[in-house]
């Protein structure tokens, strides 16, 4: 599903909505999913790209890590090409260094981005969201989420048996210049992990959540500007997950 605001001067060709295979395929150990990005506007873009897992399956390896072999731990993961790079997996944000930004002229289309994903052997249904913005507003732009389905008897978003009830706002103010907040409340007798990851997928805070219903404060002063997400974990389900910027 494609998610784009009403100015967004960013246009998708042939998005892929939901790809489906079985795990005992072997071309399903490496999934690579593509579409173009037009400009059909008057103005050149410069455009980065950001990720969210919007669902994951039980293991997801995010953040990203190896064993001492070098070997992925387990768990599926994923990464994107953009541009030149192929960027290393579980990087949530394309480096937004001026030689690596994808700049489209007015009416030319690019056809560099790749969406990959590595089931690692475990069934269910994985969401992935891309956003593609200009680098002067990162909050803009076109946003659209992809399914990965491996041997899923519903291949849609809400599957999983875990399922918790949760009631959140929205991090405000945005972007966060200082202290933000989000209000949050939980069903009696939950508890939740807060953790908040930078662009690169490392968690750079976190705090336990044991209060039915309060704020979470958000400290922009502690972090370098950029993007970040907030994800929130309750009694082991798959985190629901915000995504903030932190601006100076």
């Amino acid at each position: 599903m494609v998610n784009q605001t009403a100015w967004c001067q960013v246009t998708l060709i042939d998005a892929v909505e939901v790809f489906e295979g079985s795990l005992s395929d072997p071309e399903n150990d490496e999934i690579a999913v593509h579409w173009d990005v037009a400009n059909l506007t008057t103005d050149t873009l410069k455009l980065i790209v950001s990720r969210q897992v919007v669902q994951g399956v039980e293991p997801f390896n995010l953040p990203y890590v190896e064993d001492e072999d070098g070997n992925p731990a387990p768990g599926a993961y994923e990464r994107f090409c953009w541009g030149p790079l192929c960027y290393p997996y579980g990087t949530a944000m394309s480096n937004t260094s001026p030689n690596l930004v994808v700049t489209i002229l007015p009416g030319e289309t690019d056809s560099s981005f790749f969406a990959d994903y590595y089931p690692a052997g475990i069934a269910g249904v994985t969401a992935l969201e891309y956003c593609f913005a200009p680098i002067t507003d990162i909050n803009g732009g076109v946003c659209h989420t992809v399914l990965f389905c491996l041997d899923a008897e519903n291949c849609a978003l809400g599957t999983a048996d875990d399922e918790v009830a949760l009631e959140w706002g929205l991090i405000q103010p945005m972007p966060v210049r200082g202290l933000s907040t989000l209000s949050y409340q939980l069903k009696a007798g939950q508890s939740g992990q807060v953790h908040i990851y930078n662009a690169a997928g490392q968690a750079v805070w976190s705090r336990t959540v044991n209060q039915s219903q309060g704020l979470i404060y958000i400290d922009g002063n502690d972090m370098a500007e950029g993007l970040y997400f907030l994800s929130l974990e309750i009694n082991g389900a798959r985190p629901q997950t915000q995504r903030f910027v932190v601006q100076h």
